[in-house]
C-alpha cells in the first residue's frame, strides 16, 4: 500500500506502509510518519486502478504497542473498497 498525504508537522510525505486489517469503512495500517486526526490521505493498492482519499480517525500512542498505527476511514462515507476482489487477490476467507 502507498499512503501519499501531509505528516503532523506539515511535510508532503510519501510511504509504503503495510495494512493491519481492512474492512469496508477503512483500514489500520503501519507507517512510519506520525500522521495527526483528522487529516486526509490518499491510499493506493497494489492492483487497484482508483486511488482512495481516506482521513486519519485514530492514531496510536507513541511508545506504545500501537505506535505508528493509524485507523482510517473513507473521507467520503459512500467509498468502499471492492472487498470480494481484495479477497480474490489475497487468499482471504469471510471468518
Amino acid at each position: 500500500m502507498v499512503l501519499r498525504g501531509t505528516d503532523s508537522v506539515g511535510r508532503v510525505f510519501f510511504d509504503r506502509g503495510q495494512i493491519v486489517s481492512i474492512d469496508d469503512r477503512g483500514a489500520r495500517v503501519h507507517t512510519r510518519f506520525h500522521l495527526k486526526q483528522g487529516s486526509e490521505i490518499t491510499v493506493e493498492l497494489a492492483g487497484e486502478e482508483n486511488h482512495k482519499l481516506l482521513r486519519v480517525v485514530w492514531s496510536g500512542e507513541a511508545g506504545s504497542f500501537y505506535d505508528g498505527v493509524v485507523g482510517l476511514e473513507f473521507a467520503d462515507s459512500d467509498d468502499s473498497w471492492n472487498m470480494e476482489n481484495l479477497r480474490a487477490r489475497w487468499g482471504a476467507r469471510n471468518y
